[in-house]
């Protein structure tokens, strides 16, 4: 700052959408007033003085309901330039760049009171009727940025005798602008429908610093406020002379917003505190609301109202009596409350099972060297396209938005895959290193149908159904494990298993799947315990990923959380023993096309109430083994809480254990440790 020779200090604010009168200096001069009980100081502003000569301009509003109010004023023999310093430092500290003194003088206003204005060369107007309305048909339009437009139907226009020369509420056009050369303008100020407004600048993805305020509703009474400061300004600094008439057009069937009840009973029954009906009034009052007292201060009873209080115009955000207490709880402080002889106590929400198991799943697979990515729920017909699926696959019935302004993504998602394909090949192309371990939390859309015919009323089959997914990814790791599986099936399904563990959750893991966009015998299916489906998990086809430019190997695994919340399994407490384990290992001559998992299903189905543990630990294929057949390595662990084994019982169910191996399974041992 000292470099340009000034000063400042610059506050950044978040404003919530509900607070509008907060996206002016002013309206934020208002609550600093409130918290230091002090009073504002009101910008200067050009006060009317009677005169001869006429504005030469009628407005004519189409509907009342577009544009309640429409006022425009004259100002003439304008000397336009650079504006003054103080303003193009003011202008710069907000991120505004200067671009000549009258355009700056309606952003700075824009900027100091919160009501957009808009200056017209008057000398390029045709006729003398300013018109609002809306657009019939498409018209093309050149707006003030250089950028040829293509204006939908029942976008809402300001038009001379010619034409279109603003897009109401958004941004003026090239037809009008103010330049150098300008003399005389036309000074716009209005209050536009807000839903309207908003609707016009999404369709034409264009948003302003003039259809952000008007979307949040802008303040009535400022649009004449407001342009007198314009006026006044342009007096002081360009050396305007200032047409004493001008033309308002406003709503006759304007109702004022109606005074809202207020009862000090409810404000002490809320917030736990014991005000008067006096301290109440006078903490609204700095505020800036007015406050008309009854008849009946000390009243304190549930039915008595103490007072009426009217909502201004910069706060339409206020609407019932628990607004109003709100309010004096803010002014009050937040810290003050609950120290009333009458106060409750506090009720403290707590999160639902299903957000404690999604909040678990997180924290664990961050400390496991997962990172979270956050994606899109749009995507575009590109990527589902890419994904290859099958005609009849339910994830290609997507819903298309309406009005999209994504880009090229225009569908609800149906699938988290072509997100994590985009996520994985920007990473790698940013020169992440790999392997990636990457996870993402989020929702699917499908059409209702798909939420099986479990509806509580007739409306809800008109809904898309938004199941949770779970999705886990191991990127890049080639080497091969046990078996010469690949390494990233293998930590998934770790993965999957361990989460199991964790969460105590009845989840298997089965050699299956007919996912299309997974490798054919590279898969497999995730069963709870009630044997129903709830994920699955494998390779990414090599087409697939080339369809999303991934050259590197992307194993995925997917669960949908939806089922996780309540299938919990309890947790039993289970003596710890003193008496030493015995371990036994196993080398089995296992045909080819016989899982893992088959094999320990039926081990602990017959390995009786002391085996505690099956574990692989060696596949072995190669000389020596009969063709068609692979050593497998299991180790068994045995333990009893009563006394120390003996080895006559643990060789009993080791024989029944390789009996039924070898009758369910055809497995013969190859040898016993």
């Amino acid at each position: 700052d000292e470099i340009f020779g000034f000063s400042d200090t610059v506050l950044d604010i978040e404003v919530t959408p509900n607070r509008p009168d907060w996206l002016s200096h002013l309206g934020v001069a208002r609550e600093v007033a409130a918290i230091y009980d002090t009073k504002v100081t009101q910008p200067r502003i050009w006060s009317a003085t009677q005169g001869a000569d006429k504005l030469g301009i009628q407005v004519r509003v189409q509907n009342y309901g577009d544009c309640p109010r429409y006022m425009a004023f004259g100002a003439r023999g304008l000397k336009v330039g650079p504006a003054p310093a103080f303003m193009q430092n003011r202008l710069r500290a907000v991120g505004s760049r200067s671009i000549s003194n009258v355009v700056d003088i309606t952003n700075y206003v824009m900027l100091e009171m919160g009501q957009p204005l808009h200056a017209f060369d008057a000398g390029k107007l045709t006729g003398v009727t300013i018109t609002v309305e809306r657009a019939t048909g498409k018209t093309l339009v050149t707006t003030l940025d250089g950028v040829e437009r293509d204006i939908p139907p029942d976008t809402l226009l300001i038009c001379d005798e010619a034409g279109p020369v603003a897009l109401a509420g958004v941004m003026g056009l090239a037809a009008s602008e103010v330049n150098q050369d300008t003399q005389d303008i036309l000074l716009e100020s209005a209050y536009f429908e807000p839903m309207l407004v908003r609707q016009g600048s999404r369709a034409l993805g264009l948003i302003s610093e003039s259809s952000y305020r008007f979307e949040r509703r802008a303040d009535w009474d400022m649009v004449e406020k407001a342009a007198c400061r314009v006026l006044f300004l342009l007096q002081e600094h360009v050396g305007a002379h200032v047409v004493a008439d001008w033309a308002d057009r406003s709503d006759p069937d304007r109702e004022e917003s109606e005074t809202i009840p207020l009862r000090i009973w409810q404000v002490n029954r809320v917030l736990g505190t014991d005000l008067s009906t006096e301290t109440a009034a006078q903490h609204l009052q700095k505020l800036g609301l007015k406050v008309q007292p009854l008849g009946n201060p000390g009243a304190s009873n549930p039915s008595a109202v103490n007072m009426m209080v009217a909502v201004p115009s910069f706060r339409r955000d206020l609407e019932q009596e628990a607004d109003l207490i709100e309010e004096i709880a803010r002014s009050y402080g937040f810290d003050h409350l609950g120290s009333g002889k009458i106060f409750r106590g506090y009720e403290v929400g707590g999160r639902r099972g299903a957000q404690r198991v999604q909040e678990r799943l997180r924290q664990w697979l961050i400390a496991t060297g997962f990172q979270e990515i956050v994606t899109s729920s749009f995507m575009s017909p590109r990527e589902l396209s890419g994904m290859l699926l099958a005609e009849d696959d339910l994830r290609r019935q997507s819903l298309t938005v309406l009005n999209p302004h994504h880009g090229g993504e225009t569908m609800l998602r149906t699938t988290l895959i072509p997100s994590l394909l985009q996520t994985v090949c920007r990473n790698i192309n940013s020169g992440a290193e790999i392997p990636l371990r990457l996870f993402q939390m989020d929702r699917v859309f499908w059409p209702g149908s798909a939420a099986n015919g479990k509806f509580k009323h007739e409306d809800e089959k008109l809904l898309p159904a938004e199941p949770l997914y779970l999705q886990f990814a191991v990127v890049g790791r080639s080497e091969s494990g046990l078996g010469d599986m690949p390494s990233d099936i293998l930590e998934l399904k770790g993965i999957v298993e361990a989460i199991a563990a964790h969460l105590r959750l009845p989840l298997v893991c089965e050699v299956a799947g007919q996912e299309s966009w997974l490798e054919p015998g590279v898969q497999w299916t995730i069963r709870d315990g009630d044997g129903q489906v709830v994920g699955s998990g494998g390779l990414v086809r090599k087409d697939i990923r080339e369809n999303f430019e991934v050259e590197t190997s992307v194993a995925v695994g997917e669960l949908e959380l939806g089922f996780m919340a309540n299938i919990q399994q309890p947790v039993e407490y289970q003596e710890f023993t003193r008496f030493p384990a015995v371990k036994r290992d196993l080398s089995l001559l296992v045909p080819d096309g016989i899982a893992y998992g088959q094999i320990k299903e039926l081990v602990r189905q017959v390995g009786g109430e002391h085996l505690v543990t099956v574990k692989l630990f060696d596949i072995y294929r190669g000389k020596g083994l009969p063709e068609g057949f692979g050593a497998y390595g299991i180790r068994l662990k045995f333990l009893s809480t009563r006394g120390n084994l003996k080895g006559k019982t643990v060789d009993r169910a080791i024989d029944a254990i390789l009996e039924t191996l070898s009758a369910g399974l055809q497995i013969e041992p190859r040898s016993r440790d």
